[in-house]
């Protein structure tokens, strides 16, 4: 019973320790990112990231809680102020607060972005428009939408 602990130990250590090092498969550490929605209400975005985690890792964070998991989302998505809404093993919820620009009269800018990761689809939804965009690892240039207040 003792080495069954101390493999799960071991198990947990290396999935969590492993350098998380971006790369061109969406992938970051024992995250492998879908796709990525991006819905622009005034200065604030929601961010829907859909992902897979790698088989026995799911056991892991069930078990020791999704901690690790929330940071990775978290650096995955790479916005500042942003704030885990809902966390599971298969997608996420982040609120980011001053995502975009006001300038006034209901005009807004959202502002070029980096992401820790290739993301294989990401869509940015304004209210009046959508775009998409496919295997990006950043948002150039910006966009501009306006509100529907």
């Amino acid at each position: 019973m003792r080495w069954v602990t101390v493999g799960v130990v071991m198990m947990l250590v290396a999935a969590l320790v492993t350098p998380a090092v971006a790369g061109n498969d969406g992938r970051y550490s024992y995250i492998t990112v879908e796709d990525v929605t991006i819905r622009l209400v005034k200065e604030q975005a929601v961010v829907t990231i859909n992902y897979q985690i790698d088989s026995g890792i799911g056991f892991l964070v069930l078990l020791l809680g999704k901690s690790d998991l929330k940071q990775k989302v978290l650096d995955i998505l790479n916005f500042e102020d942003a704030q885990i809404q809902t966390v599971d093993l298969e997608h996420a919820v982040v609120v980011v607060n001053n995502a975009s620009n006001d300038y006034g009269h209901g005009s807004y800018w959202f502002p070029e972005h980096k992401f820790g990761v290739v993301v294989p689809s990401l869509t940015i939804i304004t209210p009046h428009d959508t775009k998409y965009y496919e295997n990006v690892s950043e948002f150039a240039g910006g966009l501009g939408y306006f509100s529907t207040d």
